[in-house]
């Protein structure tokens, strides 16, 4: 998995990015430079990730007092209140190279590279004592994340970083008691966008992995074709057997020949009447007959169904009309 990029300046929506909606509107000089689009922003975003992974973000600000701890109402949709969660908000970036996320309280963000998002779908939350009370229902973004060397020796045991994007109301100290339990009336269609920004963007960056392992089966697939006496990449244990071409080409030619006769080429070897005449090019010596057309009387020769002429040809039963 690639690398995050920690950063220590929040990107301004306005100048450091292209709206989607000029994107669209216009065709690009190049698809090579320019600045990224920017397919969501969202101010106000609160993210949730284990208080054992919270180190593993790096952007995260680090406390030993608790004061992270998940603050209502996602916290009563949360086992335990959601203690052993650490939250922080978060300014997020839907851009087309990467998704950004950006603490102001640690002035810390970090660049997350979309095939490091090995993971991500919509999950729902409600209260865990009241779950049919729809006035705490929400949904975020969970992700699964895994960043290269973010393991140690033992990456492939480790387990990926889960974080959770819920987007909420803005913070105000002026807010009620009440205003501050009440779920985000916009949740639903936020979340909703930032996850379906968070696809789009993923599907414009392709696993890399994927793609190797890709090239790997096809390095390894074998495509047996069955020769006689071929120069060519022999398969263990099977005389005269060689491996194909895995792209769909030729096998090796046969000695002897001038190349393998194919659609494109097969009116250099034969006439329209089905004549061969393409000796002069063959490589190597052909057996008697080869290239010519072989009469009707030289085919009469032999009897009746592949016998000598004379040979028990009493023991044939004679034909009746």
């Amino acid at each position: 998995m690639l690398p995050p990029t920690v950063i220590r300046s929040c990107p301004s929506a306005d100048n450091d990015f292209q709206p989607l909606s000029e994107y669209q509107a216009q065709t690009p000089d190049t698809f090579f430079d320019g600045k990224p689009v920017l397919y969501y922003h969202d101010e106000n975003v609160k993210a949730l990730v284990s208080t054992e992974q919270r180190d593993g973000l790096f952007f995260l600000t680090k406390d030993t007092d608790n004061s992270h701890s998940t603050s209502p109402p996602e916290c009563f949709a949360l086992e335990n209140l959601g203690k052993d969660l650490h939250e922080e908000r978060v300014e997020a970036f839907v851009a087309s190279s990467k998704l950004i996320l950006f603490s102001h309280k640690s002035g810390t963000g970090i660049e997350i590279p979309y095939p490091a998002i090995t993971l991500h779908a919509v999950k729902n939350f409600s209260h865990i004592e009241r779950p049919d009370d729809a006035s705490y229902k929400f949904i975020g973004v969970y992700m699964q994340i895994e960043f290269s060397g973010s393991g140690g020796d033992d990456d492939e045991s480790s387990d990926p970083i889960e974080l959770t994007l819920i987007p909420c109301k803005a913070f105000s100290g002026e807010q009620s008691s009440a205003q501050t339990r009440a779920v985000d009336p916009l949740n639903s269609e936020r979340t909703t966008a930032l996850f379906n920004q968070i696809s789009a963007c993923s599907n414009l960056h392709p696993d890399p992995h994927e793609e190797e392992d890709e090239e790997e089966d096809g390095e390894d697939f074998d495509r047996i074709v069955f020769e006689a006496n071929v120069q060519g990449d022999d398969v263990d244990g099977l005389p005269g057997v060689v491996r194909g071409d895995v792209n769909g080409g030729l096998p090796p030619p046969m000695p002897g020949s001038s190349g393998w006769i194919t659609a494109d080429n097969v009116n250099d070897f034969f006439d329209a009447d089905g004549n061969w005449i393409g000796g002069e090019g063959v490589n190597g010596e052909l057996g008697d007959g080869a290239g010519r057309v072989h009469g009707h009387d030289e085919v009469e020769q032999e009897g009746p169904n592949g016998q000598e002429n004379g040979d028990d040809v009493d023991s044939k039963r004679p034909r009746t009309e």
